[in-house]
């Protein structure tokens, strides 16, 4: 009796000092403190420390207050083991915690023996690891979120052969695709949110994209341009760019976006985000390793709580750049315009976007599979595009092809070009065929019509029996069609360079071609002229009109154009010029006779006052001396283009010349009001009579085609350098079609509303080629039912 009072006196010392213990250790310790009985029925007493809900006196209920319902099985299971094996009771589980939401524990018991080594109670401890929880599933769910996005943008990008890219409105890239990337020689971190001088742009080139990204923020609308730029590996090359204004929800823009076309390989624009990969598995290396530290000690997992904080900054830093990644990559594709799809090589699952519905003809809600896409696509590309979509599918086979469509409910017809990528799914299960489509009916309809007309101009050429040349404007390497060295007197397979051809035609005009080939080269004018040629074998003259005009082209300057041979044509005006000035010659001793008698008669019968007699004779002077004028226009035109006129080269002042022109025409011409504008000191270097006679003819036309008692005026200023002399009058005009041809050589205006007016329209023609020989400028300006004014100005005298 005395023992057994000892021994329970000794239980209860040992259960006081247990006690103690425990206090002590609740005390000291930041975790959850427990103790239960030997079977785990009863909690003795549990402090929550405000992660768990406290219970002060013991409670049978702990597990349905404590343990969550997914985890009570293995939490059973843990206990039973621990007191069969009387061994450490250890398990990470879900808990309920004092605010009522659901959380993480780390739970550690240790058994409590007596001197039989049988169970007496459970004292353990509860660490709150619930944010460590919570870190390592947001981390589980971005890593697999980021190998999605990555497949996605890896296969989109890398199936275009655009540069593709988008600008903030501060200049900074945001987005650049990796065929931009390899252009420069750079990577995704040393370009993405550097500006264009930071990415090696030259500064005129950065300046004039900075003002283009400028007026598109201004004007809300795209530009379009071509420029050089160096290429990393290929050198440099020539560049087609759109950019395109990006806007935000309450339509301003908040970026540009833009292509380029002509790059030959791209580079996977998202390296960026597989390192990112690499680096957060790299860091869910380091937490497992953590979490296996974790266990030995409760400061190992404090400092580990601090690690996750800074890891789960990293996680959100990596998040925002793939949320930028994905802004950039939907802002380019809009840019683009592209259709985007997805094919399930097992399922055959077939997703695509809105785009891609409406290039096939389909509204963007409607179901769309392969095979109705394929039934869009017309008869005899169908097979083809099917073989090469399983080909690609099944077997990785190359996926780039073009094929028209026409659309369901639009019955609209479209060429189409799609490209696609097969990329294995990291399970293995399956592969993603996936890619993009994209309209190209213009480029392929203007590409056919490019080729249409140039066999069309090629035939038109063969029929008109046309000769081609082409002058390389760097190296004059002159290329000449048969025809052409034909007309020169050569063989049509001999080689022709420059020279010889320049040397084969006739010595009175060849410095006059060389001068026109120069000035087209130096100034850009356009070469249009008459001229003969000696035949290089042959000997014989041909005569050839010459048309060509600079053209540029792939970087290129050069000189092209047509010759074509007009002999027979030059012979007959010849002929006929010949004969006008014959005959002209002979008829005017009768005219100069004819007029001497009734000059004679006038005089003679003026005393016997016959009015009648008189006027007849008046009015018969009056015709011959039209009859002289329109001869002497034939002889002048003769003269001209036989080279026999003459342009006498003297100092005068065209104020004294008008003057003259204003008393002749007070005098002749009375049946118009002619006003003269004072005229200052004038001094020219011209042919006095040859100017005389122009300004004499303009008037005279002005009469001829303005009502009678209308207004003409002449006035002569002095402008830049240059005399000008202008007649207006308030005649019945000319159109503007007639404008462009009324110095040719007998050309006439016609029309309904013309009145019958005498001439042969040499008049005109005889100024222009007078003031041409002038180096003048001869034009008239007009508004049809008004009037008209025509102006010449000659070089001013440098005194």
């Amino acid at each position: 009796m005395t023992e057994r009072n000892h021994n329970s006196r000794s239980n209860e010392q040992s259960a006081a000092a247990s006690d103690a213990r425990l206090r002590a250790l609740v005390s000291a310790s930041s975790d959850v403190i427990y103790s239960l009985s030997a079977d785990w029925q009863v909690m003795r007493e549990l402090d929550g420390r405000g992660f768990l809900k406290n219970a002060p006196h013991p409670t049978t209920d702990w597990k349905s207050v404590n343990v969550h319902p997914d985890d009570l099985e293995k939490v059973n299971e843990t206990i039973e083991k621990a007191i069969r094996e009387k061994k450490i009771f250890e398990l990470e589980h879900q808990v309920w915690r004092a605010d009522g939401t659901p959380g993480w524990t780390f739970s550690r018991a240790v058994p409590i023996l007596d001197d039989q080594g049988e169970i007496i109670e459970w004292v353990g401890t509860a660490s709150d690891i619930t944010d460590r929880k919570q870190a390592e599933q947001a981390l589980r769910e971005a890593k697999e979120h980021s190998e999605q996005q990555k497949r996605v943008y890896e296969t989109i990008t890398s199936g275009t052969p655009d540069l593709i890219y988008v600008f903030d409105l501060n200049y900074r890239f945001t987005y650049a695709n990796s065929a931009l990337l390899t252009m420069w020689g750079k990577t995704w971190e040393t370009a993405i949110g550097r500006n264009l001088l930071e990415n090696g742009y030259e500064p005129w080139h950065a300046e004039m994209h900075e003002r283009e990204i400028d007026l598109i923020k201004a004007t809300k609308q795209p530009i379009r341009g071509e420029v050089a730029f160096p290429h990393a590996i290929l050198g440099k090359r020539i560049y087609d760019y759109i950019l395109n204004p990006v806007f935000d929800d309450n339509g301003e823009v908040e970026a540009v976006a833009g292509i380029t076309r002509d790059v030959t390989e791209r580079k996977e624009w998202e390296e960026s985000l597989a390192r990112s990969s690499e680096e957060l598995q790299a860091i869910n290396e380091e937490m497992t390793a953590t979490n296996e530290e974790q266990a030995a000690s409760n400061e190992e997992l404090a400092s580990t709580n601090e690690e996750l904080a800074q890891l789960n900054e990293q996680l959100i830093e990596a998040q925002h750049k793939i949320e930028e990644g994905q802004t950039a990559l939907r802002l380019a594709i809009n840019a683009a315009n592209f259709g985007t799809w997805f094919i399930h090589s097992v399922t055959r699952d077939f997703i695509t976007d809105a785009r891609s519905k409406e290039l096939f003809g389909y509204y963007p809600d409607e179901g769309f599979t392969i095979e109705q896409a394929l039934a869009q696509i017309t008869d005899e590309y169908r097979s083809y595009v099917s073989e090469k979509l399983e080909n690609a599918i099944y077997n990785n086979g190359h996926y780039d092809v073009t094929y028209p469509v026409i659309g369901l409910h639009d019955n609209r017809f479209r060429w189409l070009r799609a490209i696609g990528n097969l990329k294995a799914d990291p399970s293995g299960t399956f592969s993603a065929f996936t890619g993009v489509v994209m309209d190209i009916t213009e480029q392929y309809l203007a590409a056919r019509e490019i080729k249409r007309a140039e066999e069309n101009l090629r035939m038109a050429i063969e029929a008109a029996g046309l000769g081609t040349f082409y002058i390389n404007a760097a190296d004059r390497i002159f290329v000449a069609s048969p025809k052409l060295k034909q007309f020169f007197g050569y063989h049509g397979h001999e080689e022709v360079s420059y020279e010889t051809a320049i040397n084969q035609i006739h010595p009175d005009y060849r410095q006059q071609v060389i001068d026109l080939v120069e000035s087209a080269f130096s100034k850009g004018t356009r070469f249009d002229l008459e001229y003969p040629i000696i035949g290089y074998y042959d000997g014989k003259i041909r005569w050839v009109r010459g048309i060509g005009e600079m053209q540029h082209s792939d970087g290129k300057d050069y000189f092209t154009g047509v010759l074509h041979e007009i002999t027979e044509k030059k012979q007959d005006e010849i002929r006929k010029n010949d004969f006008i000035g014959m005959v002209s010659h002979e008829l005017k001793t009768p005219l100069t006779s004819m007029k001497g008698y009734i000059q004679f008669l006038t005089l003679k019968l003026r005393k016997q006052e016959d009015d009648f007699i008189l006027s007849a004779l008046e009015k018969a002077n009056t015709q011959i001396g039209k009859m002289t004028n329109m001869i002497n226009g034939f002889l002048n035109v003769s003269r001209l283009e036989s080279g026999k006129i003459h342009i006498d080269l003297q100092h005068f002042d065209l104020a004294g010349l008008v003057q003259e022109a204003k008393e002749e025409a007070q005098t002749t011409m009375t049946s118009h009001t002619i006003t003269f504008e004072p005229v200052e000191h004038t001094p020219v270097y011209a042919d006095r009579d040859k100017i005389g006679q122009v300004i004499h003819n303009l008037i005279s036309n002005a009469v001829k085609y303005s009502p009678q008692a209308s207004t003409i005026n002449v006035a002569c200023i002095r402008h830049n350098g240059t005399a000008i002399i202008s007649v207006t009058d308030r005649g019945m005009g000319i159109k503007t079609d007639d404008l462009e041809r009324i110095f040719d050589r007998y050309y006439r205006v016609e029309g309904s509303h013309m009145y019958t007016i005498s001439g042969f329209g040499v008049g005109l023609y005889l100024c222009a080629e007078i003031i041409k020989r002038h180096q003048g400028k001869i034009w008239a300006e007009s508004e049809f039912g008004t009037g008209t004014t025509f102006y010449f100005k000659l070089p001013l005298l440098e005194l």
